[in-house]
């Protein structure tokens, strides 16, 4: 008797196994969670909603229009010159943008503008459509100069078309595309599933569900089916901004699949070795250049967040950056008047520390020819290594002076 009930209660228990493991198993083939559209968030995060409007991530990709095409289509300033026998010509027909190609004054091909990417606070690439695909245009904006360039990978001496754009490329210039690699390489798109520009829901997940519990309890102030950024770990945190500020990296998932609060390793690795800052190009891989600084081995909480809002647009406000920094050493007892360097009387240093720090520099993966000039333009990119810089802070120093 007493072997039959242990039997029993053993025969239980493993089936009670069973039902919970398949009751916890994840679920495969699972539909993809539904996006609201950032405008949703407005009704409750009105601020931030109205801040997020005017940065960059929220302008980097965009239908084409006179409000988002930033290079000038004026008689005059229209032409990008490749050499006597080649021109791209610029022009706006009715709603149409348009790059024509001519070959000793004939025209051989022509496409019109279809996605802007970037937005236009250091330039602008074009993409075209070919059916489903999207093509680079052969012409790029450098907003330094206010002028056109060739596009970033196209060569300087000849006019090409042929750059397919995969879905990596859109991965961190859009919130979300659902895109299809063919097994010729190719890569398709479903034009009408694009969300353009990088907003809420890209950084906090799709929130159709987060928005439907709380139109339904308006009362409940805790935050359901949402990812709380303040919630996450220091790495997770990182890897929301490494997925696209880390350079190219080798993808293990199709684009558009790894999550804020996922490891970003379980998705795409990096091209490089974090032990070897020298080589990193400053292009694109800020997390690089950050994680290989020392400021960042010593601060154990340091991220991205701690220098960039990235709710506001802050461009060029060195200041408030600059407080940031203070604020950082202040906490940790190192004043900035221990720096070795002794500045000039009637500069502050404490008013830029980036320039001296964090300095432009040139890309080593980008070279601009542009329209109205000879000479090559080298693509100056703030660095996100931290260090001491003589040469250019004795620069720096010498402009502030004059």
């Amino acid at each position: 008797m007493k072997s039959l009930v242990l039997l029993l209660l053993l025969s239980f228990i493993v089936a009670g196994s069973i039902i919970c493991a398949a009751w916890h198993a994840p679920v495969m083939n699972q539909e993809p969670a539904a996006f609201a559209g950032a405008a949703a968030c407005k009704s409750c995060h009105s601020d931030i909603f109205n801040t997020t409007r005017h940065t960059a991530h929220h302008f980097t990709s965009a239908l084409p229009d006179d409000a988002h095409i930033k290079g000038s289509f004026a008689d005059g300033k229209n032409e990008f010159v490749y050499n006597q026998w080649m021109v791209v010509l610029l022009e706006k027909k009715k709603a149409d943008f348009l790059q024509t190609a001519y070959m000793n004054g004939i025209p051989t091909e022509q496409q019109a503008f279809g996605i802007v990417i970037g937005s236009g606070r250091k330039g602008q690439t074009y993409l075209y459509w070919n059916k489903n695909s999207l093509y680079q245009l052969p012409v790029s904006y450098y907003a330094p100069a206010d002028d056109w360039c060739n596009s970033p990978g196209y060569p300087l001496n000849y006019i090409r078309f042929d750059r397919q754009i995969p879905a990596t490329c859109l991965e961190c210039h859009a919130s979300y595309a659902e895109a299809r690699e063919r097994k010729d390489g190719s890569t398709t798109y479903n034009k009408r599933s694009i969300i353009y520009g990088i907003d809420c829901e890209r950084c906090h997940g799709p929130g159709a569900a987060h928005v439907a519990y709380h139109t339904q309890h308006p009362d409940d102030k805790t935050a359901h089916s949402i990812i709380n950024t303040r919630n996450l770990s220091r790495q997770q945190r990182l890897d929301a901004c490494a997925l696209c500020h880390s350079g190219l990296r080798k993808q293990l998932q199709p684009a558009f699949s790894f999550v804020v609060g996922q490891k970003l390793d379980d998705y795409a690795v990096p091209n490089y070795d974090v032990d070897t800052a020298g080589g990193l190009d400053v292009h694109g891989n800020q997390y690089g250049l950050l994680t290989a600084s020392k400021c960042f081995k010593m601060a154990a909480q340091l991220d991205c967040s701690s220098c960039h809002n990235v709710h506001v647009s802050e461009r060029n406000d060195m200041a408030t950056f600059s407080r940031r920094c203070m604020s950082c050493h202040s906490a940790n007892g190192i004043a900035h008047d221990s720096c070795t360097f002794k500045p000039p009387d009637g500069v502050l240093l404490s008013d830029n520390c980036v320039d001296c720090h964090m300095p432009l520099q040139p890309s080593k993966k980008i070279t601009l020819k542009l329209a109205s000039a000879k000479d090559i333009t080298p693509d100056l990119v703030r660095t996100h290594k931290v260090g001491v810089y003589p040469d250019i802070t004795d620069r720096f120093l010498q402009r502030k002076t004059h």
